[in-house]
This record gives C-alpha cells, structure tokens and sequence, in this order.
C-alpha cells in the first residue's frame, strides 16, 4: 500500500517535471522573427498552481522552486526574484488547497487568477524598487490576461491528458492532506 502510494506521488512529480522542462524548452525556441504585441502566457506558473491545487505532493517546494529557478536563468530573468514570489504563491495556495476541492471552478480561477495578479505585481514593484528597467504596465497586464485565459486550458490537460484531478476526502486521509 505504502509503495504504491509513494510510486503515484514520484510518477506524478516526473509527470510535473517533464511538462515544466517541456514548457521551459518551447519558451526557449523562436517561434517568428519579428516582435509580437501578444505576449505568451506564463504556462509554466498555470501548471504548477493546477498541479498544487489539485495534488500538492506531486509539486513540493524544492521541486518548484528548482524549476523557476532554471526558468529564471535560462530566460534570462533577474536571478531568484520570480522563483522566489512563484514559491510563495505556490505556498500560499498550497495552505488552501483544501477550500478548492468541493468549489466549481469558476471559484478556483477567480482565486488563481488574483494569486497570479498579486505576484505579477509584486515582481514589477521589486523591480522598479531595485531600479531594473521594466516593461510598460499595460504589457504587464495584457500578459496576465493571456495567461489567465490560458489557466483552463492548463487544467484540461492536467485533468484529462496527465489525469491529475483533485483530492477526493478518502485520498486526502490516505495522503495526509488537511480535511
């Protein structure tokens, strides 16, 4: 019973790191030449707050934290600012994880949509505090739009494809999950 619970839980973190390094890599590639006035969503942070929100033990924090990391050094982001409010706002949802399991979600993207809000603009404030020059705010909120209009997309595919859906009350027990 304890080995296969312990071998659901690493599967779905391998799950969890291969979709986050497949998001990071096609991040990375040039999809056109010129500039494009649509940014792209932030995929990765849709993915980690559907993975936390549904099953939080398959995105514990050293996990999350390494891939923004990677994130922040590959794409060249000031180093350890956007891992750092990303594990915040993983944690903060993570403590209230067990709200979301009854609510339709509506109520679930309403709260992931302001989680998303607030770490975008402690990210630009940090910024412009620290004298980091910073996109216009109308660039900043077009790109939360897009990626919050990209969040159910996110859970469909953590739903349907990887077949990660929330904590039923006999998991939660099973799992050590707060009722």
């Amino acid at each position: 019973m304890a080995d296969s619970r312990s071998a659901t839980i690493w599967l779905g973190r391998l799950a969890y790191l291969i979709c986050a390094t497949l998001l990071l890599f096609g991040a990375m590639i040039p999809l056109q030449f010129t500039p494009s006035t649509i940014p792209r969503p932030d995929v990765t942070l849709c993915l980690t707050l559907a993975i936390v929100l549904r099953r939080p033990e398959f995105a514990p924090v050293w996990l999350v934290g390494g891939i923004f990391f990677l994130d922040d050094i590959l794409l060249n982001r000031p180093l350890g600012l956007w891992t750092a409010i990303a594990v915040l706002s993983c944690e903060g949802i993570r403590s209230q994880e067990y709200r979301f399991r009854d609510l339709i979600f509506p109520f679930e993207w309403v709260f992931v949509a302001g989680v998303m809000l607030l770490a975008l603009l402690v990210n630009r404030l940090i910024l412009s505090l620290s004298f980091v020059p910073v996109t216009g705010f109308g660039f900043v909120m077009l790109h939360f739009f897009v990626t919050v209009a990209a969040y159910p997309f996110v859970v469909f595919f953590c739903g349907y494809i990887l077949r990660i859906r929330k904590v039923t009350p006999d998991q939660a027990i099973q799992f050590g999950h707060r009722l």
